[in-house]
C-alpha cells in the first residue's frame, strides 16, 4: 500500500473531502440550536469517523458543551485550521495507525502525511528542533512522530473521512493561532 501512494490522485480525493468537511463545519457554525452527540455525528457522517479521535476533535475545538450536555457551535481557531488544511497537500502515508485505545480501534485509520505551506511563520515552527526531530517526510508506510504533520484518515470505500488530527499538525495550528493574537 505504501508504494501505491499516488500524490496526484490522493490530492484529488483530499480536495473533495476538504470541500465536504468545510461544508460540514459551515453547517455546524450556522446551527442555532443545541446539538446532541448523535446530531453532531450525523452532521459530519460523510467526513468524520463517528466515535473517533476526529469526532472528539470536532466537539472539543468547534463546539462547547452546555451544562445540559448539549453542544453549541464555537469558532475556535477555525480560520487558521482551515488555512492549514487548505494549503495541505498529501505527501505520503505512514501505514495504519497503531491505535492503543480499544474503544477507538473499530475503524482502521491510515496516517496521511500532509505538506503544509502557510508562510514563513509556519516554517519557523516546522524547522524548529524543539518541535520536529528533524522535520522530514518519513519513508512510505512508516509512522514517525515529531517528523511531519499528519492526519488520520479512513480511506476505505474510495472516500476519505477524518479519524484524527496529529499533535504535530495541531501544534502548528496552535502556534499560528497564538502568534496571530
Amino acid at each position: 500500500m505504501a508504494q501505491d501512494f499516488n500524490r496526484a490522485a490522493e490530492l484529488k480525493r483530499y480536495r473533495a473531502w476538504l470541500h465536504d468537511f468545510t461544508q460540514d463545519l459551515d453547517t455546524l457554525a450556522a446551527s442555532r440550536r443545541p446539538l446532541t452527540d448523535a446530531q453532531l455525528d450525523a452532521m459530519f457522517a460523510r467526513t468524520v469517523v463517528p466515535g473517533s479521535r476526529g469526532a472528539s476533535f470536532i466537539r472539543q475545538t468547534f463546539a462547547s458543551r452546555g451544562s445540559d450536555g448539549a453542544y453549541f457551535p464555537q469558532p475556535g481557531p477555525r480560520a487558521i485550521f482551515q488555512g492549514v488544511l487548505d494549503s495541505g497537500i498529501p505527501a505520503g502515508q505512514g501505514g495504519l495507525y497503531p491505535e492503543t485505545d480499544p474503544a477507538l480501534d473499530a475503524t482502521p485509520l491510515t496516517v496521511w502525511y500532509l505538506h503544509v505551506d502557510v508562510g514563513d511563520m509556519a516554517n519557523s515552527y516546522l524547522l524548529s528542533s524543539k518541535h520536529f526531530t528533524p522535520y522530514r517526510l518519513p519513508p512510505p508506510g512508516k509512522l514517525e512522530r515529531n517528523a511531519y504533520p499528519f492526519l488520520l484518515m479512513d480511506t476505505r470505500d474510495g472516500g476519505l473521512r477524518l479519524g484524527g488530527v496529529s499533535s504535530e499538525l495541531w501544534g502548528l495550528v496552535a502556534y499560528l493561532h497564538n502568534a496571530a493574537r
